[in-house]
């Protein structure tokens, strides 16, 4: 919720994360699809500094509730907002791409967390198996 403009370049299609505005202490690029790109370049833009989630002209300091009324209106239920994050590294996996790539944008230092993030499903498996 913190995503400043700086931080957002959408010629190149990345979000760059400095040393200083993450937890782990070291920066990062983090890739865009093209429809965040395109959600992206569609909100007013602000100065350099200035948040990039507002609400009424005002930063956006959290979403807990709207959040919970969105899974509320899905049915979903049992689902948190980090999940989020994990179906992502998830469905990279399942697309076949390499770990070192996902371990990147996800910002993960080592395998034993990646791997708390990759959930192996009994139809693959299965397909280990089955010719």
């Amino acid at each position: 919720m913190s995503l400043k403009w700086r931080q957002v370049d959408l010629q190149s299609g990345f979000i760059k994360i400095v040393p200083g505005d993450c937890k782990s202490g070291e920066g990062r690029d983090i890739p865009l699809n093209p429809e965040m790109v395109e959600m992206l370049r569609a909100m007013p833009r602000g100065l350099p500094h200035a948040p990039v989630f507002t609400y009424l002209g005002k930063p956006v300091a959290e979403m807990c509730r709207s959040f919970k009324t969105a899974c509320s209106n899905a049915l979903l239920t049992d689902f948190v907002f980090h999940d989020l994050r994990h179906t992502c590294i998830n469905n990279w996996r399942l697309q076949g791409h390499d770990f070192i790539r996902i371990m990147k944008a996800s910002g993960h230092k080592s395998m034993a967390m990646f791997k708390r993030y990759t959930t192996v499903s009994r139809e693959e498996l299965r397909a280990l198996v089955s010719g």
